[in-house]
This record gives structure tokens, sequence and C-alpha cells, in this order.
């Protein structure tokens, strides 16, 4: 009981901390989930936010099996919905001996709803939304402890919310661009298999900004292979522009990856005897409608060494190279693999704001794998893997620009 007590009093410093430190109220939303989740130790959990009429929910940020940015729910219907409506605490511990329990939109899939709890984000009357926490972990259900430390952060939350003075935007709607549903992938190793993806559930969107991250050994560059046409998953569906790539035929995988994708990578892979124009022009004769390299050069900030060969580049001009050469595809989709990891920080934030200038003229979709989290500041999503499957999912509704990240 008293390393309970003593959870309890350290998880509502750390949020008072946050509150002191920061005027951002969805940085103060996304620490409030994370403490829950760590405290608690639960297998789902989601802010959902109402909007301005009240009439429906959608998720903000979410941990889970599951991918559901794309999601709202009728307000008044479900926990989470009932919750909002009425502002009050819902906790189910055995929701098979509750008669209208609903479920929770992660079921399905292998996924069932156990135990719930939802905390109304309520300031006098009014009820921004809730925390909704499903499946606890190791143990029959949520107990009176739990709840208590739950409300407190429902509450701060919402305190935070209605002093700071902000009307939270609900994440806009846009068109699925890639489609992951329950993607596994194995290798062979000794008598029996690796399985490195375990299970992936996952929406990316037309001209988003996606970081990925996750320890190494986590999946992080299996799934950008297998979305890139390099590597082939072993089970599950892979859907691009509502055309199915699970198993594509050689000619298929060849068009795709000429016509939709550009790469970036840690290493440039420029031709070395190739000038800068000259790399790009080799790229832009592939495909048949290429954006005019002396455009791309510029969109990169790097117009006046068109005629420069790599080994004249520093690092951080070769790599904006890199990433002119994806463009100049006019491709949907660009991935970048660690493109900073080489770099210094200054170096860094040049490449990164090249990236970012990509996404914010809408000019494709831009899915990075990197082991640096700042670096999520500035996109529209972060996604997080642990252990081959999607750990969380962060909307970040008011991204950084790069020139504003340290490290």
């Amino acid at each position: 009981m008293l390393n309970k007590k003593s959870a309890i009093l350290n998880a509502t410093m750390e949020i008072m901390e946050e509150l002191l430190q920061t005027d951002d109220v969805y940085e103060v939303l996304s620490k409030c989930l994370d403490i829950i989740v760590d405290l608690v130790k639960c297998e789902a959990a989601v802010v959902w936010i109402a909007d301005g009429k009240q009439e429906r929910l959608y998720p903000l940020f979410h941990r889970g099996p599951a991918d559901i940015t794309g999601v709202s729910v009728q307000n008044g219907s479900g926990t989470e919905g009932q919750c909002v409506t009425n502002g009050e605490t819902i906790l189910l511990n055995d929701t098979d001996k509750t008669d209208d329990f609903e479920g929770s939109v992660f079921d399905g899939n292998g996924f069932k709803t156990n135990s719930v709890m939802c905390l109304p984000l309520k300031v006098h009357k009014k009820t921004y939304g809730c925390f909704q926490i499903i499946n606890k972990l190791d143990t029959d259900g949520f107990d009176e402890d739990e709840r208590v430390i739950c409300e407190r952060m429902a509450a701060l939350a919402a305190m935070s919310i209605d002093e700071m003075g902000v009307e939270l935007e609900i994440p806009e709607k846009k068109n699925v661009l890639i489609s992951l549903k329950g993607v596994t992938r194995e290798f062979p190793s000794g008598d029996g298999v690796v399985k490195i993806l375990k299970g992936i559930d996952l929406d990316i969107y037309e001209n988003e900004f996606v970081v990925i991250l996750g320890e190494s050994g986590c999946g992080k560059s299996t799934m950008l292979n297998i979305i890139g046409g390099m590597d082939q998953l072993t089970d599950g569906t892979l859907l691009i522009d509502d055309k199915d790539y699970s198993h594509p035929s050689e000619k298929e995988l060849t068009e795709y990856r000429r016509l939709k994708l550009g790469f970036i990578f840690q290493s440039y892979n420029l031709m070395p005897n190739l000038t800068a124009k000259e790399n790009l022009q080799f790229i832009a004769d592939l495909v048949p409608d290429p954006l005019p390299v002396d455009t791309a050069l510029e969109k990169v900030g790097m117009a006046h060494r068109a005629d420069n060969y790599p080994s004249q580049l520093s690092g951080g001009q070769q790599q904006r190279i890199a990433i002119a050469r994806a463009l100049v595809k006019q491709p949907k989709v660009i991935l970048a693999d660690e493109p900073t990891a080489a770099l210094d920080l200054q170096t860094s934030l040049e490449v990164l704001d090249a990236i970012e200038t990509i996404v914010r003229n809408k000019t494709a979709t831009v899915i990075m794998v990197t082991h640096n989290p700042e670096i999520g500041k500035i996109a529209d999503r972060v996604i997080k893997l642990r252990a081959g499957k999607v750990a969380s999912i962060k909307t970040n509704p008011n991204p950084l620009h790069a020139k504003d990240l340290t490290w």
C-alpha cells in the first residue's frame, strides 16, 4: 500500500511539474496519458476529445494494438461517450458480466476489452473529452487507488485545458494512402523462426509526415522495407492507393518502386562520377512525368551546387541532393531511414527543414524512421514500435518547425 501511495504522489508531482514547464495543452494531455499507462499498467489507452457541438468524440492520442487515428464515435455511445455525456467516471472490471457493454474501438483481430475505466476531462459543467484506460494487466481489474490517481490526472488535465483557454482541434480527416493490417514478418532461425513484426495495424495518410520511433530490433526498418517493396511480409495485408501489394509480382513491385516511391537513406548513395544535377537527371529519365531537375534542386536549396560532384559537397549538402533525387520522381511516398544519423545538429536541422518543406507543401507523404525522439516534434504523427507491435500513436496538432528543434 505504501508503494502505491508513493507512486500516486510521484505521478501527481510529475504532472504538476509538466504544467509549470509548458503552455502546450497537447503536451500535458500526452504526458498525462503516458503517466497513467505506466502507473496502472494497461493494454490500451486513449485521449478522446469532443467536437465543438459535443456530437462526436475523436482520438487525439492513443496507445494500443491498432491504429484508431481515423475513428470517431457518437457522443453518448460506448463507455467513452457515456462518460463525456454524464461527466462521471465509468469503471467496469468484468465486461462479460455487463449486459449493455458495447465493447471498445480496439475490439477485433484477437483483442477483447475485459476491463475499462473512463474519466471525464471536466471543469465545472464543461466536459472536453475523457481518458479511456483499457485492460488492466496482470490482475482482475482496476482498484480504488488506481481510480483515484486516474481521476486526479484527468482533473489536472482538464484544469490545464480550461486555464490555457485552448480550443482543442479535431484531427483533420485525411485520405488513407497506405494501410497495414495484421502484418507479420518472420525469418528462419536454426530449427525455428524469429518473428520481427508481430501484427502491425497502421494507416498512413496522404500528405502527412510520420515519424517511426523505437529501440533497435523493434521492427522499424523491417516495416519501412515492407512498405518500400524491399522486403515481403509473411502474413497480413498491405494496401497502397487501394491496391493490394501483400504479395506483388516482380513487375508490380518494380513499377511501384519506380513510380510511387522516393528513398532517402543514412548513406547518400549518390553516383560519384556524376554531378548533383546529373544524379537527379539519371532518376528523372526513369519516370514519365518528373519534376524539372532545376526545380527539385531549388526546393532543397541546392541550385547553386548543381554542377558539383558529391566529393565537392559536405554530408548535409549530399543528403539534400539525395532528397531532391527522391523528389524529382514526384512520388506519392518518400521513405527516409535515419537520414540525419551521420550529421551534426546544424546540418541535421537543414536536412529536416528540407523534408518538412516537402510535406507542408503537400508534395508527398514522408515516413521517417529514426532513433531520435526530438525529430518527432515536427511530425504530424509519431508511431512508437515495441517488440514488433505498435505501442503508441501520438498526433501533433501543432508540429514544431525543424529550426526550433535541439538535442
